[in-house]
């Protein structure tokens, strides 16, 4: 199939709860009952607690730029959360990460890590990537995939309207934002740009047009040994 006619390829990342709060059970379930799958970046204080209570959510462990820049305490982290969530195979990087403490995150069972951007590396990609799609192997074991930008197609993206960007056929977009908000009266609600970025791909989903993966899923997609599954999954959805 050529690109013009794929789908597009859409992966929606929310930011977890930072700490354990009596609402925790509350957003699990209203993180099970959304329409797309979503990835959650969760730190470590957050990771049992979904352990205990959140079956079939995905998960992301957040890593902050303090502990990018230390192997040990990197290596603790990442040992923590796999003692915690033993499939764990997917982070979040928000620092400058050195390559052997890439390595070490391979080392540690993470196949996926979602950055800002991609640094300065002379060594390249190990492996090709679908064209277009903002991934790198920059060593082996270990996809590098960028945050997308949210910006709408045509003039309402040039205004700075709207909450998604276009779902370009063949392309790969992830997208990232706040998860679930909570009020003062102990009620959790999905927050709106979230709401808006699932009812966009659960539309383009149905149209045929897009379909929509975890973080976790992105190797296999590269490879193509994943794309049958999940348009199995979408199949079955509808």
């Amino acid at each position: 199939m050529s690109a013009s006619k794929r789908p597009a390829t859409l992966v929606l990342c929310a930011t977890a709860p930072r700490q354990p709060t009596p609402r925790t059970a509350a957003w699990l379930e209203a993180a099970r009952s959304l329409t797309a799958p979503v990835t959650w970046i969760a730190g470590i204080e957050t990771m049992a607690e979904i352990a205990e209570h959140g079956a079939g959510i995905d998960v992301a462990i957040d890593i902050p730029p303090t502990v990018c820049g230390s192997k040990a305490r990197l290596r603790e982290l990442v040992s923590r959360g796999r003692d915690a969530i033993p499939d764990l195979s997917t982070a979040v990087l928000r620092g400058p990460t050195p390559s052997d403490h890439r390595s070490l995150l391979v080392e540690q069972g993470i196949s996926v890590a979602l950055v800002d951007g991609f640094e300065e590396d002379s060594r390249g990609s190990r492996r090709p990537a679908p064209k277009g799609w903002p991934c790198r192997n920059v060593i082996w074991g270990l996809w590098e995939v960028t945050v997308s930008s949210p910006r709408a197609a045509g003039i309402a993206g040039w205004l700075g309207l709207g909450g998604a960007p276009a779902a370009k056929p063949g392309s790969l977009q992830v997208l990232r934002t706040d998860g679930i908000l909570a009020s003062h009266g102990g009620r959790v609600a999905i927050a709106p740009r979230l709401d808006r970025w699932i009812a966009w791909a659960t539309q383009r989903r149905f149209r045929g047009t897009a379909v929509t993966a975890g973080l976790a899923d992105v190797p296999a997609l590269i490879t193509g040994c994943g794309r049958e599954a999940v348009a199995d999954s979408i199949l079955r959805a509808a």
